[in-house]
C-alpha cells in the first residue's frame, strides 16, 4: 500500500491546473534527483496530446544540492531570449531557492512571469517569499491541507497518516474478529477513509493505491501564500480565486525596462572579489551600495533594466554650444533613463537633469602620511614622575639615613649604644651607622628589604612611618608606569582646515573639483588662507589626477584637500596614508534622471520610504562602515604592545650600573691591595723589632 502520490496523479495534478491557466507553452525545469522527475514522462505524453509547446530542459548540477550557477544563468537567459512566461519547476526544496535567486538577478521575478512549482517534499517556508514580496511574480505552490500549515515536510505527514491508516485498520478488525484473523488487516486497511494529514486518506480496494488525492494551490501574495484553489484526482482543479497582480505593479513604472548607465566607484559599484572565480558576467559581475539599492528598487516598483558599465565616464560638464558631454550629456539627449551614481547636487547641473532624493551625504577630507609612533625617550621609565618628585624621594632617602644615625648615636636602645654596654657584639654597634642607614632606606625603596633593622622603639617609628611612603610612592609610579610606555606618541599631524592652515605643512586639491572654487573665493577663515595659498601655489599643489596627489602625501609632507571617494581608495589600498579629521564641505549626492522624467517622482517616494523603514541605514552601515584592508592591518599591529625602544633606557641604566659595579669592584680590589701591602710592611716592622729584641737579651746574658 503506498500513501504517496502516484505518478500519473502528480502528472494529472499538474496538467489539470495549467489547463486551467490556459497554457499553450511553457518552459519545464527539472532535475533527475526530484521525486517529481517520476512525473515527467506522464506529464509530457499528456501535454503532447494537447499539442502544447513545451521545451524542456535539465537544471545543471553539481551534486543532489548544487546547482552550477554559471551553466543556470545561460539557461536562464535562453529562457528570456525566447520570451516565454511560463516555466513549470520540477526539482527539490534545496534548489528552488537557488533557482529564484538567480531569476530574480535575470528580471524573470515580475507581474510577466508565472512560475508553477511542483516540490512536495519540503516545506514551503524555505522559499524567501518575502525577497519577491515586491517583484509582481506570480509562483503557484501544491500543498495538502494548507490549513495545518505550511512548514512541515510531506514525508512527515505521510508517516503520520500511515500510522493512522494502520492505527484504524486494526481497530475495525478487532471491532470485527476479536483480532483472532491477522491476516484481514490488509483488507481491512484498503477499506479505511479519514481526513488525515496529507488530506483525505482512502485507498482503491484492488491495487491498496492511494485514491482521491486532494491538494490545494497556493500563491504567492506578497510575502505570505494564500489558497487560491484546490486539486483532487476525481474532479480535477477548481480556482476559488484569480491572482490579483494590481497591488504589486506600478503604474508608471510596472513592467518597464530602464536604460541605465553607472561606472565603477567604490563603494557605490565595484566588481565582487570572486567574479572571476565563479566566471560571473553582467551585472552580476558587480556589487555595492547603489547596486543594492537599484535591485531593491526594481523589486518594489516591478521595473526590470538593462544596465552598462562606462570605465571611464565622467560627470559631465556643459560646452560652449550649450550642449552637455559626459553622463550627463546622455541624460540631456534621453539617450538613457538614469545615471547610476551618486552625484553631487550642483545647482548648475539642474539645467541638464532631475535629481532625485538626497541617498547619501558627500564630503572633503584631509589625506596625509600616516603618522608613526614617536620614538620614545631614553628614561622614558622616570616619566611618571616629575624631576622635582625624584629630586624630593632622593632627599626622602637621605633624610630617613640621617636621622637613622642619629638615633642609633642617641637611642639608648639602639645598635651604637647596646654595643657600648656590651650587650651585643662591638662589630654590631655600626649596623645602623651612615652608611648602613642609608643602604636600608634605599633598599626598602627599591623592594629589596632591609639588612639590619632597628632595634628602638624611635628608630621604628621612623621605619614603618619610611615604608608606607615607599608602599603610596611605589603604587603611584606603578599605575602611571603602565600609562607612560604604552601611549602611543605620534609625529607632527593636523585634524581640521584651522590647523592645517597654520601648520608647516604644505596642501593641494584635485583642479577640477569644487572645494578649489569655493576657497580661492572665500572670504572667511581659515578658507581665505587655504584659497590665496592655492592661488600662490597652484601649478605645484592643484594637479589633474587623483594618484599624483596621493603620491604627493605619500612621500612629502602634504596634506591632500580630497573628496570622499578617496577615503576609500585610502581604507582599501593605500595603507601609508590615513584620512584625518571630521568630512567638511558636506553635499548631498542623488541620481540624475532626464529634466521632466516622469519616473522622478516614484524614485523620490521610494527613497523616502526606504529612509524611513531603515533600509538606508542598512546600506549606509555595509557599505561605509566596513572595516577595509588598512584597517585591519593597522588595528592589529597598532595594539598597546610594548616594544625595546620603550625599555631602552632602562638597559642603559643597568648598563651603567654594571659599569659602575665594574668600577668600584676595581677601586675596592686596589684598595684592599694597597691596605694588604702596608699590613704586611707593618708585620715586617714588628717582626724586625723583635728580632732586635732577642739579640740584645742574648748578648746581656753572654756579658
Amino acid at each position: 500500500m503506498n500513501l504517496y502520490p502516484e505518478p500519473i496523479d502528480l502528472s494529472k495534478m499538474v496538467i489539470d491546473t495549467v489547463q486551467k491557466y490556459r497554457w499553450t507553452s511553457a518552459f519545464v525545469l527539472y532535475d533527475k534527483f526530484a521525486d517529481s522527475y517520476r512525473t515527467l514522462e506522464q506529464f509530457l505524453n499528456w501535454a503532447a496530446d494537447r499539442d502544447w509547446l513545451l521545451r524542456v530542459k535539465e537544471i545543471p548540477l553539481l551534486s543532489r544540492s548544487e546547482v552550477n550557477r554559471r551553466e543556470l544563468r545561460e539557461l536562464l537567459v535562453q529562457i528570456r531570449m525566447s520570451r516565454e512566461v511560463h516555466v513549470i519547476l520540477m526539482t527539490n526544496s534545496d534548489i528552488i531557492v537557488t533557482v529564484l535567486e538567480k531569476a530574480v538577478h535575470m528580471q524573470m521575478l515580475n507581474y510577466q512571469y508565472q512560475w508553477v512549482i511542483t516540490s512536495l517534499n519540503g516545506p514551503l517556508g524555505t522559499v524567501p517569499l518575502e525577497d519577491y514580496e515586491y517583484s509582481g511574480a506570480r509562483m503557484t505552490f501544491f500543498h495538502p491541507n494548507f490549513e495545518l500549515g505550511d512548514d512541515t515536510r510531506l514525508f512527515e505527514r505521510f508517516v503520520n497518516d500511515a500510522v493512522l491508516t494502520v492505527v484504524n485498520a486494526a481497530a475495525d478488525m478487532v471491532e470485527d474478529t476479536g483480532g483472532t484473523d491477522q491476516c484481514l488487516l490488509h483488507s481491512y486497511a484498503t477499506k479505511v477513509e479519514f481526513e488525515g494529514y496529507s488530506g483525505t486518506v482512502a485507498f482503491n480496494n484492488k491495487d491498496g493505491i492511494r485514491d482521491n488525492l486532494q491538494m490545494d494551490l497556493l500563491e504567492n501574495k506578497g510575502r505570505e501564500l494564500k489558497k487560491v484553489g484546490t486539486w483532487s484526482s476525481w474532479h480535477g482543479t477548481n480556482l476559488t480565486s484569480t491572482f490579483n497582480t494590481s497591488f504589486l505593479t506600478n503604474p508608471v513604472l510596472g513592467g518597464k525596462k530602464l536604460k541605465i548607465i553607472t561606472k565603477p566607484r567604490h563603494p557605490y559599484v565595484q566588481v565582487k572579489k570572486n567574479a572571476d572565480a565563479f566566471e560571473l558576467e553582467g551585472e552580476e559581475r558587480f556589487e555595492g551600495y547603489l547596486m543594492d539599492l537599484i535591485r531593491k528598487m526594481a523589486l518594489h516598483l516591478n521595473f526590470t533594466y538593462s544596465l552598462e558599465i562606462l570605465e571611464d565616464a565622467h560627470v559631465g560638464e556643459k560646452q560652449p554650444d550649450g550642449s552637455w558631454d559626459g553622463m550627463i550629456g546622455l541624460l540631456f539627449n534621453y539617450e538613457v533613463d538614469v545615471v547610476l551614481d551618486a552625484v553631487s547636487t550642483r545647482s548648475f547641473r539642474l539645467e541638464a537633469v532631475d535629481f532625485t532624493e538626497p541617498i547619501e551625504m558627500s564630503g572633503y577630507y584631509l589625506i596625509m602620511k600616516r603618522p608613526s609612533k614617536a620614538i620614545p625617550g631614553i628614561f622614558q621609565f622616570l616619566a611618571p614622575f616629575s624631576t622635582t618628585v625624584w629630586i624630593v624621594i632622593g632627599c626622602a632617602c637621605l633624610l630617613v639615613a640621617i636621622l637613622s644615625t642619629i638615633i642609633s648615636y642617641l637611642d639608648p636602645y639602639e645598635w651604637h649604644q647596646l654595643a657600648k654596654r656590651g650587650e651585643v657584639k662591638p662589630d654590631e654597634g655600626g649596623n645602623w651607622d651612615f652608611l648602613n642607614s642609608m643602604w636600608s632606606a634605599w633598599g626598602a625603596f627599591v623592594g629589596g628589604g632591609a639588612e639590619y633593622l632597628p632595634c628602638s622603639y624611635a628608630g621604628r617609628v621612623l621605619s614603618s612611618t619610611w615604608w608606607f611612603v615607599i608602599l603610596v610612592v611605589i603604587s603611584s609610579y606603578t599605575a602611571n608606569l603602565a600609562a607612560f610606555l604604552t601611549q602611543t606618541r605620534l609625529e607632527e599631524t593636523v585634524s581640521s582646515l584651522e590647523e592645517l592652515a597654520s601648520s608647516k605643512f604644505d596642501y593641494g586639491a584635485l583642479a577640477r573639483n569644487t572645494i578649489v572654487q569655493f576657497l580661492q573665493t572665500a572670504t572667511d577663515e581659515p578658507y581665505k588662507t587655504i584659497g590665496n595659498y592655492l592661488k600662490q601655489n597652484k601649478e605645484e599643489v592643484l594637479l589633474s589626477t587623483r594618484d599624483e596627489l596621493l603620491d604627493k602625501a605619500a612621500w612629502e609632507k602634504f596634506v591632500y584637500i580630497a573628496d570622499a571617494e578617496n577615503a576609500f581608495i585610502v581604507k582599501d589600498e593605500r595603507c601609508e596614508l590615513i584620512t584625518v579629521g571630521e568630512k567638511f564641505f558636506l553635499s548631498p549626492l542623488a541620481l540624475m534622471l532626464p529634466r521632466g522624467s516622469p519616473y522622478t517622482k516614484e524614485f523620490n517616494r521610494l527613497i523616502l520610504e526606504f529612509r524611513e523603514n531603515g533600509f538606508m541605514d542598512i546600506l549606509h552601515n555595509r557599505w561605509f562602515r566596513a572595516r577595509g584592508k588598512c584597517d585591519s592591518r593597522f588595528s592589529k599591529t597598532d595594539q598597546s604592545v610594548l616594544g625595546l625602544e620603550s625599555f631602552a633606557g632602562l638597559f642603559y641604566f643597568m648598563l651603567m650600573g654594571i659599569a659602575l659595579t665594574m668600577l668600584v669592584l676595581a677601586a675596592e680590589k686596589v684598595w684592599f691591595m694597597r691596605q694588604d701591602s702596608k699590613d704586611e710592611k707593618r708585620s715586617n716592622l714588628e717582626l724586625a723589632d723583635l728580632g732586635g729584641a732577642k739579640d740584645g737579651e742574648l748578648d746581656a746574658l753572654r756579658a
